[in-house]
């Protein structure tokens, strides 16, 4: 489709085209591909739907510094940002954990008044939680002008077990419990806050209220393509037809890694 517009030269005439073109080869992760696209379009000064898809896909793919050089070319071309080229890069500044550039992004944000969404709160707290500043990001929380939504709150929790901020990770965890009570991932995140602590007995009380509402813990999965084929593993199965080979061969990575480096066998082995 790409060569298709090319030879009829739809590029240069509509700029929708150019934008979905940008926006595909993003997604997909060809952000080279992207880019050349991108710069062989005349961008018109007025519009910011192609930056934006440029931006997030850079954003997307962790490329923190390349979003905001592209952010910065885009204010020299005289082009003004909306609310989505902000979501975007703050996106990029978790990826690339540029905290700074975020509380920048999140002012500027303010100062050309426009409206801060809840999604571009939940970016904020999550690249301070990460960041260790979790009572910055508290703050934040504290100060929305609307309800934090699961977003918000979940990344807190994240950055609470990361850093170990147990008693507030215990209030934002039960919060979300209340919030989502038939999310597992809500009481496997109480419990985990209560495992930081060592308060075993509660951390086991999270997980037998989740069983007791009949909230079914979705099991994580791993696929692979192998021959044309998408072949899924989840820790600990043996339905498969080939898991003797499988895990037999697991095992003897696992012995050769133990005599190279004495180090334990990684827990995605799932070797029994």
């Amino acid at each position: 489709m790409h060569r298709h517009l090319q030879e009829r030269g739809f590029l240069l005439n509509h700029l929708r085209l150019a934008t979905s073109l940008v926006d595909m080869y993003a997604k997909c992760g060809a952000i080279t591909e992207a880019l050349e696209v991108f710069r062989t379009v005349p961008v018109e000064s007025t519009d910011v739907l192609i930056w934006n898809a440029v931006i997030g896909g850079l954003a997307v793919h962790g490329m923190g510094m390349e979003t905001v050089e592209i952010f910065r070319e885009m204010q020299r071309s005289g082009v003004v940002p909306d609310e989505i080229t902000y979501l975007a890069l703050l996106s990029a500044c978790v990826h690339g954990g540029l905290v700074d550039e975020a509380w920048k992004f999140f002012r500027s944000l303010e100062a050309q008044g426009l409206r801060p969404h809840v999604e571009h709160y939940a970016c904020l707290v999550d690249v301070l939680g990460r960041a260790g500043r979790l009572e910055e990001a508290y703050g934040v929380v504290k100060t929305m002008p609307m309800e934090p939504s699961v977003s918000v709150l979940g990344a807190l929790l994240n950055a609470c077990h990361l850093h170990g901020w147990v008693e507030l990770g215990e209030l934002v965890g039960r919060r979300l419990v209340q919030l989502q009570p038939d999310h597992d991932g809500r009481y496997i995140g109480l419990s985990n806050i209560y495992a930081v602590a060592r308060r075993w007995q509660e951390a086991k009380k999270a997980r037998k209220v989740m069983e007791e509402r009949g909230v079914k813990k979705i099991p994580g999965f791993s696929e692979i393509d192998v021959g044309g084929r998408v072949r899924r593993f989840i820790a600990h199965d043996k339905t498969h037809y080939g898991s003797t080979e499988i895990y037999a061969l697991l095992n003897l990575i696992s012995v050769e890694m133990k005599m190279k480096d004495d180090v334990a066998t990684p827990d995605y082995f799932c070797i029994d």
